[in-house]
C-alpha cells in the first residue's frame, strides 16, 4: 500500500472510516475469513501473515497453520504495547488465556488444559503500537514454557466458583517469564 493511501486513511472522518473497515469486513468475507472484529481475529490474522503461518479458522483449535508444514500449528496472543519505565525497559506486557472450558474434575481440567497448550509446539505472543499502528515485539514461546507460566492460574480459577463465567482464565507476563528465566526467541519488527 503506498504512503498516500496510508495517510488518507489515517485523515479519514468517521463516515469515511465506517466505509474502510465495511471494505475490511467484505474482504475477510470474500476470502472465506472470519469476522475481523471478533476474538481478536484481525490481531490473529496480522501475526500469522507475519511469521509464515495462514490464519485458521475460528472455533477453539489453533489460531494458525504454517504455510511451509500443515502440521505445524501455533496460538497467537496480543497485546498494547505500554512503553518503557524510568530505565528505559520495557514494562511489563500480560497476554491473556481467558474463556477455557471448565471441567467437572481438577484431573479432567488439567488434562484438557495441557493438551491444549501443547497442542502447538509455539505460542507468539505479540505487542502492538497501537499509536504507530505496527508490531513491536513478538515473544516465540516454547509450549512446555506457556505450560509453566499458566497451570497455576487456570487451577486457581477453576477453584474460584465464585465467577458468573464459568470458564476458567488467567493471564501470563513478561516479568513472569524473567522470573523463570524463561527465555523465548524475541522477534523484533
Amino acid at each position: 500500500m503506498n504512503s498516500q493511501t496510508l495517510r488518507d486513511i489515517e485523515n479519514a472522518d468517521d463516515l469515511q472510516m465506517k466505509e474502510i473497515l465495511l471494505a475490511v469486513l467484505k474482504w475477510f468475507k470474500k476470502k472465506g475469513l472470519a469476522n475481523p472484529f471478533n476474538y481478536n481475529f484481525g490481531f490473529e490474522f496480522i501475526q500469522a501473515v507475519t511469521h509464515g503461518f495462514r490464519v485458521a479458522p475460528v472455533g477453539g483449535g489453533s489460531d494458525g497453520i504454517s504455510l511451509i508444514d500443515p502440521n505445524i500449528t501455533a496460538e497467537f496472543k496480543a497485546t498494547e504495547y505500554k512503553g518503557h519505565n524510568k530505565k528505559g525497559v520495557d514494562k511489563s506486557h500480560s497476554f491473556s488465556y481467558n474463556g477455557t472450558s471448565r471441567f467437572d474434575t481438577i484431573e479432567d481440567q488439567k488434562e484438557y488444559c495441557y493438551n491444549k497448550i501443547m497442542r502447538d509446539p509455539h505460542h507468539y505472543w505479540t505487542i502492538f503500537d497501537y499509536n504507530l499502528g505496527s508490531l513491536y515485539k513478538t515473544f516465540k514461546v516454547k509450549n512446555s514454557d506457556v505450560w509453566s507460566l499458566i497451570w497455576t492460574k487456570w487451577e486457581k480459577s477453576w477453584y474460584n466458583t465464585n465467577n458468573k463465567d464459568p470458564r476458567i482464565g488467567g493471564s501470563v507476563s513478561t516479568n513472569e517469564m524473567k522470573k523463570l528465566n524463561i527465555q523465548p526467541e524475541v522477534i523484533n519488527h
